[in-house]
Parts: structure tokens; C-alpha cells; sequence
């Protein structure tokens, strides 16, 4: 499936990473949770202005501009399968990711032992090493992930109760443990993760986190369905996140991957029918539809329903809004292999060849080289939708 690590979950990895509100107002707070609701539902404008008032109210904490930079992240991360989108959202991302580490270095330098200063710069070097890794540079992303790893511990030395800190560390103990090898052998020269204490660390922010809790629960869905292949437990928190956010359809997307792990493509196809009009009704969500029409073909591919997968790879590649996406590439990858499985090896080969023409996402060209020399079968196609 469409490197979900990558593209379905990015929805909502950066942007719940305070905890306890130790010098923060009220009045900021209520700002800064109705942000994270704004993001969440895709509402960027809004979040932007709620981001932007916290950022009035405290303008020399470094909750504002992170919490501002958090919010690029996460518009860039909705862009990364597309070329050459980085550089749209770059220079304001470093523009406020330095105002919220310089004003993190000044509460530190005015009192070392403050776990609240410890964890912004924490937060700080961990949203700059997960820029890299949507960048795909592996070993810097280690480097600043273990410089928040640092503070996070110190965080938590200070505060056990500062439970949103166990977030991060969750993170780099699980993904330094799970990711690439280049990743791990970056990460294994700095420190050795570990992902069942990721995996316990994860869980005390999702059920004690103030900010952080949603965010929790998308690491642990991601985490239980690519990773740990559990994803009768995945669903129980997509419920979760369904009856908090029911407008959510991001959220509602989640229960398709899920069940195409289970090998549910029955489920998963009615699912994504029930998906597929609702995309196109929703501004939020339509010009990402190319991505909802890969999830149902494959669910389709997946149940051996050929003709159907055909005709939603069809239209996928036909009315994709965005011709230049990730996902248009996988339509194109997809078809291919469902033309070799029909026996019509010319039309596959063709669709290889766009492929390989199209930029590499998530080693798309590598699948595609490797359908030039032969023929896949059903079972090859099944794992790579799993991987």
C-alpha cells in the first residue's frame, strides 16, 4: 500500500507535542487546543490564526512559533508525493522553527533545571529531524531526533509527570528501532532505541497526554497497523478518533488500511465506496481523491474483484486533480500489475514504462523495474499493498 508510514499517517504526526502548561495562560492554552482541533480537521487558516494569537498572548514563549511550524509540517506533509513541494513551505517552516528554538535556548539559559524549557528544545530538534525524514534524509533526521531524545529524558528526569514528553521518546525508541537500516545504523551510533519501551512510552501519553493524545493515537495506529500487523487493535482507536472528530474524513480513511491488513477486502471495499462520494463532496479532502481511489482499487485488487479495481485505477489516473501525485504514480503501478494478472502483458508493460519515466516515490521505479523483468503474481501484489 501506498508507503501509509509515509502518506496516510502524516495527517497528524507533529502537532500535539506540549504537555503540562507550567507558564503558559489559560486564555493561551484554549488557544493552542482549538488549533490542534483546526489542524486536525484540516482547517489551516483557522489554525494559523489560533497559532498566531497564542503567539500574541506569549510572545516570548516558544509555544507560538512551534506550534506555527508544526502546522507547515503538517501542510507539507499532505504535499510530499508531490515534486519539488518542499521548497514551498521550507523557508517559512526554518523562519519559525529557529524563533521557537531560540526562544527554548533562552528559558533554558535562565534556568537549566525548568522541564518546560528542556521540552520545547526537545520538541524543537524533533520536529527538525522529522522535516528531514518527509525529506528522506535519513541520518540527519537521527542526529536532531536524538538531540530531542536528550531533552525529552531530561524532561522527564525533572517531571515524571510531564507525560507528554513520553511521546517523543516513544517515537525515537519505536522508529529508530523499525526504521530503514540507515536509520538504525545512524541511530544505533547515537542510542539504541528499543520499541517495546517505545511502545510503553507511546501509551502514557495516549492515555495521560494533555496536547498530545490524538497525536498518540495516530503514532499507535500507524505503529499497529504497518508495523506490528494488529489491526483488530488499530481499529478500537479509530473509533476512537471517529466519534471525537466524526466531520474528520481523514480519520474516517484510516479504518480502510486497517482492514486491507486484515485481509478484510470485502470490508475494505465497502468501506471505501462509502469513502469515495464523500471525497468528492468535501473541499478538504477532494484534492487528495486520488489517494482515496488507489486505497479502494487496491481493496478491490485484494479481493480478486478485477474488473472494479480496473475501472477505479481508471478513473484514479483519469480525474486525479493533481496529475503529478505519488498516488497517480501507484494507480499507474497498480494497473500494471492487475494488467499482468489479466494475462495482458503489453498494457503492463506500458504502464512500467510510464512509471519508471514518473519521479521515484516510495521505490516505485524500483517496482516498476522489477514488472519490467517478469511477470508478478497475486501474492507479490498483495505484500507490496502490506508493506
Amino acid at each position: 500500500m501506498l508507503e501509509r508510514k509515509a502518506l496516510l499517517t502524516l495527517a497528524g504526526l507533529a502537532l500535539g507535542m506540549v504537555s503540562r502548561c507550567f507558564a503558559i495562560q489559560p486564555e493561551t492554552d484554549k488557544c493552542i487546543l482549538a488549533g490542534l482541533d483546526a489542524a486536525y480537521s484540516m482547517d489551516f487558516d483557522r489554525a494559523t490564526a489560533l497559532f498566531s494569537e497564542a503567539d500574541r498572548l506569549e510572545p516570548g514563549h516558544p509555544a507560538g512559533p512551534f506550534f506555527l511550524a508544526s502546522l507547515k509540517w503538517f501542510e507539507y506533509s499532505q504535499n510530499v508525493d508531490v515534486p519539488k513541494t518542499a521548497g514551498e513551505f521550507e523557508p517559512r517552516f526554518n523562519q519559525l522553527i529557529d524563533q521557537a528554538l531560540d526562544r527554548a535556548h533562552k528559558m533554558y539559559a535562565e534556568n537549566h533545571d525548568d522541564p518546560e524549557a528542556n521540552f520545547y528544545l526537545g520538541a524543537v530538534y524533533g520536529m527538525k529531524g522529522r522535516w528531514l525524514m518527509l525529506q528522506r534524509k535519513w541520518i540527519r533526521a537521527a542526529r536532531y531526533g536524538y538531540k530531542g531524545y536528550k531533552y525529552f529524558n531530561r524532561t522527564i528526569s525533572l517531571d515524571p509527570q510531564f507525560y507528554d514528553a513520553y511521546l517523543g521518546l516513544g517515537m525515537y525508541d519505536y522508529y529508530s528501532d523499525t526504521l530503514p537500516t540507515v536509520l538504525k545504523i545512524a541511530s544505533h551510533l547515537i542510542a539504541r532505541g528499543d520499541k517495546k519501551r517505545g511502545l510503553r512510552y507511546i501509551e502514557t501519553t495516549l492515555e495521560k497526554g494533555h496536547y498530545s493524545v490524538t497525536e498518540a493515537k495516530l503514532f499507535m495506529i500507524s505503529i499497529l497497523v504497518d508495523y506490528e500487523r494488529q489491526p483488530e487493535k488499530a481499529l478500537s482507536l479509530i473509533l476512537d478518533l471517529r466519534r471525537e472528530r466524526p466531520a474528520n474524513i481523514f480519520f474516517i480513511l484510516l479504518e480502510l488500511p486497517a482492514r486491507m491488513v486484515a485481509r478484510d477486502w470485502d470490508g475494505a471495499a465497502a468501506f471505501g465506496e462509502y469513502l469515495a462520494a464523500r471525497v468528492r463532496e468535501n473541499a478538504v479532502a477532494k484534492p487528495h481523491v486520488s489517494l482515496f481511489d488507489l486505497y479502494l482499487g487496491e481493496a478491490y485488487l485484494g479481493g480478486k474483484d478485477y474488473a472494479r479495481a480496473l475501472a477505479i485505477f481508471n478513473r484514479c489516473i483519469d480525474q486525479a486533480p493533481e496529475s503529478q501525485k505519488a498516488s497517480v504514480t501507484f494507480c499507474h503501478l497498480r494497473r500494471a500489475q492487475l494488467f499482468d494478472l489479466l494475462g495482458r502483458r503489453d498494457d503492463a508493460l506500458e504502464d512500467y514504462s510510464f512509471v519508471k519515466e514518473r519521479p521515484d516515490f516510495f521505490d516505485s521505479q524500483d517496482k516498476a523495474a522489477r514488472g519490467l523483468k517478469e511477470q508478478i503474481t497475486y501474492e507479490d501484489v498483495v505484500k507490496q499493498m502490506q508493506e
